[in-house]
């Protein structure tokens, strides 16, 4: 329709609001800015001049025990409804620093002024330490232009109008409590979410001899009352460091 107005974040969509007291269509702010890059009306200099001083964050749920406990040295020697609570959200921004060999991975409680929590003490989510600094977040401006230059996977083309890549399966890979900690992709977002195929796991668990496991360091007990388990109850636990020994036959093979 004329003059519609349609901007959605695909790719961008994990950020919050820029601008929440002055712009209210945000998104077409960013939009506007990415086109006009394109067209050559404005430079990558003009983007980093713009958003330099914005910075990436996004909200997420405290949906895990795991996520909960990072808040535990906040929480300490508060009333309740002053803690950061089960399914409470928060505020996560983007590494760009390591220390000590580990990425920083700023966290916040929540806040409707998101730009906030740069400029305040935060949580190491990695370590559980307090830190504070602007350094440790990723400004907007990289995050925009890192946008503009990844690469298309989907579509085959490099512009105007592009086509449709064809995929052919060659395998289906049945997924449920494997896919675990998506919540907490934000915080790291150069690691790939990990999906774990269990039943091919215990089919080849199944296969292995017992020489090849007692090869592997598994003794003729511990590999016998495994696939009892798996035989009996359909199930495995795979942190065991007996099977991960087992797992690791599938790997040299």
């Amino acid at each position: 329709m004329e003059d519609e107005r349609s901007y959605m974040l695909h790719g961008l969509g994990h950020l919050t609001n820029l601008f929440p007291n002055s712009v209210e269509d945000w998104q077409a702010e960013i939009w506007q800015d990415i086109l006009k890059l394109h067209y050559g009306k404005i430079t990558g200099k003009d983007i980093q001049e713009k958003y330099s001083n914005l910075y990436a964050i996004s909200r997420l749920t405290v949906s895990t025990s795991n996520v909960l406990s990072r808040f535990k040295k906040l929480n300490e020697e508060k009333n309740w409804n002053e803690q950061i609570n089960p399914f409470n959200f928060f505020l996560v921004g983007f590494q760009t620093i390591k220390e000590n060999d580990k990425a920083v991975k700023p966290m916040a409680p929540f806040t409707k002024d998101y730009q906030k929590i740069v400029y305040e003490p935060f949580i190491d989510y990695e370590t559980g330490e307090v830190k504070e600094g602007s350094q440790y977040f990723k400004p907007l401006s990289r995050t925009i232009l890192e946008y503009v230059d990844h690469p298309e996977y989907k579509f085959d083309g490099d512009e105007v109008v592009l086509e449709r890549k064809h995929i052919h399966a060659d395998g289906l890979v049945y997924i449920g409590k494997e896919a675990n900690n998506i919540d907490e992709q934000a915080l790291d977002v150069k690691k790939a979410q990990e999906f774990v195929n269990k039943q091919e796991i215990m089919n080849n668990i199944l296969n292995i001899s017992q020489t090849e496991a007692e090869a592997l360091g598994v003794s003729r007990s511990r590999f016998q009352g495994i696939k009892q388990r798996i035989r009996k109850n359909g199930d495995l636990n795979m942190n065991t460091p007996a099977v991960r020994r087992l797992l690791s036959f599938e790997i040299i093979q």
